[in-house]
C-alpha cells in the first residue's frame, strides 16, 4: 500500500516539476543568464556577482518628471507637438520652473524658446534673462544675456553675463560681471569683470582673466579668482574688501584701506589675512596673521600695526605688534537666560613709538545680554567684563573689570536717541597709550534725525561723572552713497574733523 501511494505521489509530482520550470525560463531574459560549473559533488566552485550598477544603467527605471505648460492662450498641434503660449506662461519640470509673456516649442522634443523678459528657477537659484531656449528632457537652458543672484551666508553677489548656460541650478556665463547687491546699477560701483564664469550656488563661484574695476576704472588684474558660496562660511569676497576706501582724521591725515583673506587649506580653516592702510602722516600700516579656526575657537599669528580701540580712547595712537599670537573662545549661549559670553589671551611683543619694545601677555572676558524690550520702541543693553595685562616694559600690571549700559529709544520713523553710561574700575597701568582707557568712568546722550531717505544727522555729548569734564561734543552727517556710507564728524572739544567711508556689503 505504501509503495503504490508513494509512486502516485512521484508520478503527479514530476510532471508538475517540468511544467513549472518551463514556465519559469518563458519569463526570463535568457542573454543575462550565466552558467555556473558545478563540481562533482553538486558545490558550485565560482560564484558570478551581479553588477547591480550596470543593469540600473540599461534600464533607467527612475520615473523622469513631466514637462507642464500653461498660458492664458495655448495652441498645441498633436501630430508634430509644435505648441505655442501667450500670456502668464509657466512651464514646470521637477525643480524647475520659467516664467515669461510668449513661449513656442515641442511637445515631442520638449525644447521649448521665450521671446522677451524671462525668468528662470532651479531649485534655490532665480535668474533673469532676455529670451531662454529651454531643453526640459535635459534640464538645461542656454540664454543670450541673464542675470541674478547667488546667496552664502553673510550676503548675496549679483551676477550678469551673456553667452550663459543654466543647468541643475548653476550657472555658466562666457562673459561677465560679478559685483555685490548694494553696488547694483548699470555701471555698479565697484565689480569684477572675467570669462568663463561658473558659479555653483550654496557652493563656490569661479572666474578667469578676472579684473577689478571701480566705476570705469581698472584697479587690479588677476588670473582664475574663486569665491564661497558656501551656506557654512562666512567670509566675504576679498577681492571687493581689497578695495581701497578713503579716510581722514586730522592725526592720520587723508588716507586709504582695504583688507582681504586667502584661503590656505582645503576646507578654509587656514586663511592668511592682509591688511593695508596708507596715510599721508602715519604712512604704510601693514597687517599679515595667519589664522586658523577649529571648534574650540580662532587662533592667530602674525605682524599688525593697530590702531588704539575707540572704547578705549580716540587718540589714533598705533603700536606695531610682532610677533604675537591670539586666542579667541567661541561664543558662547548661556542657556535661555540670554547671556553670550566670548574669551581671549594674547602674547607677544608691543613697540609703541617714545614707549619702546617689550613683552606684553593679556586675558579678557566679557558677557553681554540681548536687548531688552522695555516699552514700545525702548531697548537695554547690558554688558560686562575683565581684563588682566602684564607688561615687560615696567613690570607693570593691570586690572580691569568693568560694566555698561545703553538705553536706546526710536521716537519715531526718522528720529532716535540713546543713552549710556560705562565705568572701569582699573589697578595698575599701561605703559603704552596704545591701550590706555581714556575715559573710565563715563555718561553719554546721542540724538538722531534723518532728513532724507540718504541722510541723517546724529549730535553726541559724553562727560567724565567724576568731575563733570566734557569729553565729547560731536556732530555727524551721514551720507548714503549708494554702496557706501560715509560719515563726516566734527569733534567740537577736541577741534578735530574726522571722514569714513564704509561698504555696506564687506564691513
Amino acid at each position: 500500500m505504501n509503495k503504490r501511494l508513494t509512486a502516485l505521489v512521484m508520478a503527479l509530482a514530476v510532471p508538475l516539476t517540468f511544467s513549472a520550470n518551463a514556465a519559469d525560463r518563458t519569463g526570463t531574459d535568457q542573454s543575462h543568464i550565466k552558467n555556473t560549473p558545478v563540481g562533482k559533488n553538486g558545490t558550485a566552485t565560482a560564484v558570478f556577482p551581479v553588477d547591480l550598477d550596470a543593469v540600473s544603467a540599461k534600464e533607467n527605471t527612475m520615473p523622469q518628471p513631466a514637462t507642464k505648460v500653461e498660458a492664458d492662450t495655448l495652441y498645441v498641434r498633436n501630430p508634430d507637438g509644435y505648441m505655442q503660449g501667450r500670456g502668464n506662461v509657466d512651464v514646470t519640470r521637477g525643480t524647475d520652473e520659467i516664467h515669461t509673456g510668449f513661449i513656442t516649442g515641442n511637445s515631442k522634443t520638449q525644447v521649448y524658446e521665450t521671446k522677451g523678459p524671462t525668468i528662470y528657477i532651479s531649485d534655490d537659484q532665480v535668474v533673469t534673462a532676455d529670451g531662454a531656449i529651454y531643453d526640459a528632457a535635459h534640464g538645461t537652458a542656454s540664454v543670450d544675456k541673464v542675470d541674478g543672484y547667488a546667496l552664502n551666508v553673510n550676503s548675496a553677489l549679483y551676477f550678469r553675463g551673456e553667452g550663459a548656460k543654466l543647468a541643475d541650478g548653476s550657472v555658466y556665463m562666457k562673459h561677465g560681471l560679478i559685483t555685490t547687491p548694494h553696488a547694483v546699477a548699470k555701471t555698479p560701483d565697484y565689480y569684477i569683470t572675467a570669462d568663463d564664469i561658473h558659479i555653483y550656488p550654496g557652493e563656490k563661484y569661479t572666474a578667469e582673466n578676472t579684473k577689478l574695476w571701480f566705476k570705469h576704472i581698472l584697479i587690479l588684474t588677476y588670473g582664475h579668482y574663486e569665491g564661497t558660496l558656501d551656506k557654512e562660511e562666512s567670509t566675504h569676497p576679498w577681492f571687493f574688501s581689497l578695495l581701497p576706501r578713503p579716510s581722514f582724521n586730522s592725526k592720520d591725515g587723508f588716507g586709504v584701506k582695504g583688507d582681504a583673506q586667502f584661503p590656505l587649506s582645503a576646507d578654509k580653516s587656514v586663511q592668511l589675512n592682509a591688511e593695508y592702510r596708507i596715510s599721508t602722516k602715519r604712512g604704510f600700516k601693514p597687517t599679515l596673521t595667519v589664522v586658523k579656526y577649529s571648534p574650540v575657537g580662532r587662533f592667530s599669528f602674525g605682524y599688525s600695526k593697530s590702531v588704539s580701540s575707540v572704547t578705549d580712547n580716540d587718540d589714533y595712537i598705533w603700536v606695531t605688534k610682532w610677533p604675537e599670537l591670539t586666542y579667541n573662545t567661541p561664543s558662547f549661549r548661556l542657556g535661555s537666560t540670554g547671556l553670550t559670553m566670548n574669551g581671549s589671551a594674547s602674547y607677544g611683543k608691543w613697540e609703541e613709538s617714545g614707549v619702546g619694545k617689550g613683552t606684553h601677555k593679556g586675558i579678557s572676558v566679557s558677557i553681554s545680554h540681548d536687548p531688552i524690550r522695555l516699552w514700545k520702541g525702548a531697548a537695554l543693553h547690558l554688558y560686562a567684563g575683565y581684563r588682566k595685562d602684564w607688561y615687560e616694559i615696567g613690570h607693570n600690571i593691570r586690572k580691569d573689570p568693568y560694566w555698561g549700559a545703553v538705553l536706546k529709544q526710536q521716537i519715531s520713523d526718522r528720529f532716535w536717541t540713546s543713552i549710556w553710561y560705562k565705568q572701569h574700575h582699573i589697578s595698575g597701568a599701561t605703559p603704552y597709550g596704545f591701550d590706555s582707557i581714556g575715559y573710565p568712568h563715563q555718561a553719554g546722550i546721542l540724538f538722531g534725525y534723518a532728513v532724507s531717505p540718504r541722510d541723517a544727522f546724529i549730535f553726541s555729548l559724553s562727560r567724565e561723572t567724576d568731575n563733570n569734564h566734557i569729553d565729547y561734543r560731536n556732530y555727524t552727517w551721514v551720507r548714503d552713497l549708494h554702496s557706501f556710507i560715509a560719515t563726516i564728524t566734527y569733534k567740537q572739544v577736541q577741534k578735530q574733523w574726522e571722514i569714513k567711508v564704509t561698504a555696506k556689503d564687506f564691513e
